[in-house]
């Protein structure tokens, strides 16, 4: 059932490409490292897309709940080393917190669309807001703030993978 389900097998495939995006950026804090993430993105949702029965409508709305807090966290991501504000250097300093945020909202997302059970996506959602949070306000969880992210997310769909198939 843990790799059979398809189901399984998404949670799977981004509980090993989440860390690999985060600590590749905790090793390298530069713009370019938004190419990685688009390509894990796409990768990912790639990958969703594939397996998922898409003709069903659940399936869509499940897809959509990540779609579309990912596509927007990538715009945001690339556009605030564009913007030479106050806000925008603050934000570039609390990317991973950013990122942990943007999770949360897919996860809340995906238990809207998925109603059985909610409770692992909203878990899994209230975990990840719990760590931008505390990334995003204790200082000393700002330098470390990627690898939080990525055992936080690796964490996170494990549990699902787990708990959830």
């Amino acid at each position: 059932m843990l790799i059979t389900e398809t189901r399984a097998r998404v949670y799977l495939v981004w509980a090993l490409l989440l860390p690999i995006g985060f600590v590749a950026t905790h090793l390298y804090q530069r713009h370019a490292i938004n190419a990685l993430w688009t390509i894990i993105a796409i990768v990912g949702l790639g990958y969703m897309y594939r397996v998922m029965p898409i003709k069903v409508r659940q399936m869509q709305h499940i897809l959509w709940a990540w779609l579309a807090p990912i596509g927007f966290g990538l715009l945001v991501s690339a556009v605030v080393f564009y913007v030479d504000t106050a806000n925008a250097a603050t934000l570039i300093a609390h990317l991973g917190a950013f990122w942990l945020g943007i999770m949360a909202v897919g996860y809340f997302l995906n238990g809207l669309a998925d109603s059985s059970p909610r409770g692992w996506y909203w878990f899994a959602g209230a975990l990840n807001l719990a760590a931008a949070v505390a990334c995003w306000t204790i200082e000393p969880f700002i330098q470390g703030q990627y690898l939080i992210a990525a055992i936080v997310s690796a964490w996170s769909m494990l549990n699902l993978w787990i708990f959830r198939s």
